[in-house]
């Protein structure tokens, strides 16, 4: 850089209190960045180190460290991150910002394209996703990107859709919570998971005005249904996603209390294994519409006959 650009980012850095604990990062930025020929493009770092400077401390620091990091191995990806880092320091904090600038340089890794232009999408849409559920969606990403960054980020692009279905902050999390489970043996079926969650919300609303009247909410058969998606994830990992992509059709026309039972009965075959469990799921749910006054002798014979082998 010339002697003009480097000292117009010093002062910039300089005339920012908060960000004086970052200058050791910014200089070894500035090392990263010294390849860039373009005046033009020097301008442009100048100025955007000017505004990283305004930031609060952690998150100026956050932003330099991994701008750091990126220059390494992209200047290009890593100039797109620090264009889009001031808006991103509005919706995330500094934990967040470093999440995100892990996941766009895993990206970039394995392309540079892909890395660029995550980077350029930001993360306006974030803002629709509660805090709380951010750093599980981040975790999601991470599991499912050794898989396929095609995955992580379609994960990480629909996650505002995601967050209107769950209707809350902790219901979302706790479906990513499963999600995350569900990576752990299969980060495919996690995804598959995760694309079943719209519909499986979308059908337990109707539990909505009768619960309301209650005094409860959706809320109560949510957390039913997603206690169960949990177990099925922690004991048969990927079959979780059947089971999430099955429950529309298995609580059809079921009343709250009727959906409660399923999924109790069905946990308790759990201890089977997975296929026996999302079979009596799915057939569990037919016995109660069409003949709910023998379902506990139904599930009574099941027994006998699973203690036999």
């Amino acid at each position: 850089m010339s002697e003009r650009e480097e000292k117009e980012m010093r002062d910039a850095e300089a005339s920012e209190p908060e960000a004086v604990e970052s200058r050791p990062l910014a200089e070894a930025l500035r090392e990263q960045l010294g390849e860039v020929r373009s005046a033009s493009e020097q301008r442009t770092i100048a100025g955007l180190v000017r505004e990283i400077g305004k930031l609060p401390a952690d998150r100026a620091r956050a932003v330099l460290e991994v701008s750091a990091q990126l220059a390494a191995l992209s200047l290009r990806v890593s100039l797109e991150f620090l264009r889009a880092a001031t808006g991103a320091a509005q919706v995330l904090e500094a934990a967040g910002l470093r999440e995100w600038g892990d996941m766009g340089c895993r990206l970039a890794s394995a392309d540079v394209e892909t890395g660029a232009n995550f980077f350029k999408a930001g993360v306006a849409e974030l803002l629709e996703v509660p805090v709380v559920a951010r750093p599980l969606l981040f975790q999601v990403c991470a599991r499912q990107l050794p898989l396929s960054t095609s995955i992580a980020t379609e994960t990480f692009t629909r996650a505002p859709e995601l967050a209107r279905a769950a209707g809350d902050g902790e219901t979302l999390a706790a479906t990513y919570e499963v999600a995350l489970e569900i990576a752990r043996r299969s980060a495919r079926h996690s995804a598959d998971f995760l694309a079943a969650s719209p519909a499986a919300f979308a059908h337990l609303e109707k539990y909505a005005p009768a619960a309301a009247a209650k005094g409860a909410g959706r809320n109560e058969v949510a957390r039913a249904a997603l206690h169960l998606a949990g177990v099925f994830a922690e004991r048969a990992g990927g079959v979780a996603a059947d089971a999430w992509t099955n429950l529309p059709t298995a609580i059809a026309d079921l009343d709250a209390e009727q959906t409660r039972t399923l999924f109790r009965h069905t946990e308790q075959f759990l201890e089977r294994g997975g296929a026996a469990a999302l079979h009596v799921f799915i057939a569990g749910g037919e016995v109660l519409r069409l003949a709910p006054e023998v379902f506990a002798d139904w599930t009574a014979l099941l027994h006998a006959v699973a203690a036999q082998g």
